[in-house]
């Protein structure tokens, strides 16, 4: 602890705590954290509620479990694109950090195009798989399996976006 406050970082410490400097992924971040923050509300409640019934009045409320594994579905695909809008995911700092200004340049375009078609190709085996079992539904409230599905094709959209962002508007956090 007593490092950080002589100006020296964490890893931990920068991804976490500073928020960043670019506009298009401030306004980019703000939006997927609220996101996240609304369905992790949501999700929190009707696990309560569901507890509450079950071991207070001994009546759950099953149909609350397809809607979390919906939700579930949805908060980890906006978790890991506010850790891509952070400059979170793992990376091997510890061999980039030796090459040159431009090779480091040049890695990050590579890499971001290469994230980019991984979560096209992402999208397309999510749209794929929601073409042939999207029309199922649920047991209990008939949700069509095409809800949580559909999270996948969101989360590629979502780290595509970062990585759209990533090539526009780079920056250190």
């Amino acid at each position: 602890m007593e490092a950080c406050s002589r100006g020296t970082k964490k890893m931990s410490d920068s991804v976490t705590a500073d928020r960043p400097r670019g506009a298009v992924r401030r306004h980019a971040l703000a939006i997927v954290e609220t996101a996240a923050i609304l369905l992790l509300v949501i999700l929190v409640t009707l696990v309560l509620c569901n507890s509450i019934g079950r071991y207070l009045f001994s009546r759950s409320l099953p149909w609350t479990e397809e809607i979390v594994t919906a939700l579930l579905m949805w908060l980890g695909g906006l978790g890991i694109t506010v850790a891509a809008l952070r400059n979170g995911l793992i990376s091997c700092a510890i061999w980039t950090s030796r090459l040159g200004v431009a090779a480091q340049n040049r890695l990050r375009i590579a890499q971001n195009l290469f994230g980019i078609a991984t979560m096209a190709g992402l999208a397309w085996f999510a749209w794929q798989y929601l073409g042939i079992f999207g029309g199922d539904i649920t047991p209990l409230i008939g949700m069509p399996k095409a809800v949580p599905i559909s999270g996948i094709i969101g989360c590629a959209a979502g780290m595509s976006l970062a990585f759209v962002i990533d090539l526009i508007a780079p920056e250190d956090l």
